[in-house]
């Protein structure tokens, strides 16, 4: 395009960059990144997405909309390669930037979604796309390569930035004297049907039963997940959160096999779950700060509160001390 110039990179990770820079003043208008081929998993530049696994559907419930479109550029287009790519947009808060993520659904999975879904395989591509690349582009440049006739999907709302984790003390910058659930809000709540539980967690098959009466009352944490605590003898307790929305069982972490005292915070608008129990040899009360994310669960800060009779006293109780 006259007036801008492209250039191109590989990170030291593999993901390749692509950088668009208007001559006349030398700014950035556009960058785009997409994933090596050899390394399956790696970060989609934003938050906790990842190439090739964080699916379509995923990036929609996430931000509570299927985004906005340009008018003039249809939303899916098909790949050299007989598959679909599909461009979900939107605009960043705060800015004047919009952040796109091309989700990708190969040739192969479109002959399976038609051999089982028939006339209805479109109603079910969101569930195979992958995200395959991640585009950030300042507005204006946009609208001048697009059109400015934006269409905006129902509830659409635009997005907080959120930056890649790309070490172990990514994002633990939680501080144990203002612990809030506001730190890591969730936009969406699922009401829609409730699947049946899968278990990725061979203990959580040991409470079927349990797990299940659980989940059919709806979610209490993160927007789609049931927390359900479960005793396993004098003191002792395990937890599992289950997605009410894909049916994934997933137990929640802590350093013991079963714990003692275990107490659980959380609510339904927050990806912030708070636990305490007494664990170690030395059984000494211990507080960790987690949170649920793609599924994957993150250890943002942990805090020994004192000794065992210290979990006696609620999470609440102990925050106030």
């Amino acid at each position: 395009m006259d007036g801008y110039t492209t250039v191109v990179f590989s990170t030291p990770s593999g993901v390749k960059m692509a950088a668009i820079y208007q001559d006349a003043s030398q700014k950035v208008v556009e960058i785009e990144v997409t994933p090596p081929a050899t390394v399956p998993g790696a970060s989609g530049q934003f938050g906790n997405f990842k190439f090739g696994q964080t699916s379509l559907a995923d990036i929609r419930y996430r931000f509570g909309s299927k985004g906005l479109l340009f008018g003039n550029v249809p939303p899916a287009t098909a790949t050299s390669d007989g598959g679909v790519a599909i461009v979900s947009s939107y605009e960043i808060t705060g800015t004047n930037l919009v952040i796109s993520f091309t989700s990708k659904v190969s040739r192969a999975s479109l002959a399976d979604l038609k051999q089982r879904f028939g006339d209805n395989m479109y109603s079910q591509v969101e569930t195979v796309a992958t995200l395959e690349s991640t585009v950030i582009a300042d507005a204006n440049y946009l609208k001048l390569i697009r059109g400015d006739n934006l269409v905006y999907d129902v509830g659409y709302a635009p997005v907080l930035w959120e930056n890649a984790i790309a070490g172990a003390n990514a994002g633990r910058q939680i501080s144990l004297a203002r612990v809030s659930p506001t730190q890591l809000p969730v936009h969406t709540i699922y009401n829609g049907p409730i699947n049946a539980p899968y278990f990725t967690d061979a203990s959580a098959r040991n409470f079927q039963t349990r797990i299940s009466e659980g989940m059919a009352a709806g979610p209490t944490y993160a927007g789609e997940y049931a927390v359900i605590p479960v005793g396993c003898g004098a003191g002792c307790s395990i937890a599992f959160a289950a997605s009410v929305r894909t049916g994934k069982v997933t137990r929640i972490p802590v350093d013991d096999e079963a714990a003692l005292y275990l107490d659980l915070q959380y609510q339904i608008d927050s990806r912030l779950l708070i636990t305490q129990s007494a664990r170690g040899e030395a059984r000494t009360c211990h507080m960790q700060f987690l949170t649920l994310d793609d599924g994957e669960w993150v250890s943002l800060l942990e805090h020994e509160i004192g000794p065992t009779e210290s979990c006696y006293n609620s999470i609440a109780q102990n925050l106030q001390n």
